[in-house]
């Protein structure tokens, strides 16, 4: 659940909004009830016609939190002069 915390976080450029982390904190914990789910279908046990439902309805919701957050996420962030000019010094950047 972290790690898609800390994807979502870069996916929205590092510095989410108070909006965008209540959506991103929504987002995981959608998202590990999904894997739990498909953890069970993937043993061979199947789903109530309920948790198929339960299923649907996170799908949904994650998708529509993913949508909020943008598809495509948020471009690099262009580099600075004091980027260019460590660079040419051999500084790290």
């Amino acid at each position: 659940m972290r790690k898609i915390q800390r994807d979502l976080i870069a996916h929205v450029g590092g510095e989410p909004s108070a909006a965008q982390r209540i959506l991103i904190e929504q987002a995981a914990q959608l998202r590990l009830h999904i894997a739990l789910m498909d953890k069970r279908t993937a043993e061979g046990r199947e789903l109530s016609e309920r948790d198929a439902r339960q299923y649907l309805a996170w799908a949904n919701s994650l998708s529509k939190l993913l949508r909020h957050l943008g598809l495509k996420g948020v471009a690099a962030r262009p580099r600075s002069l004091a980027d260019h000019i460590a660079e040419r010094n051999g500084a790290a950047v």
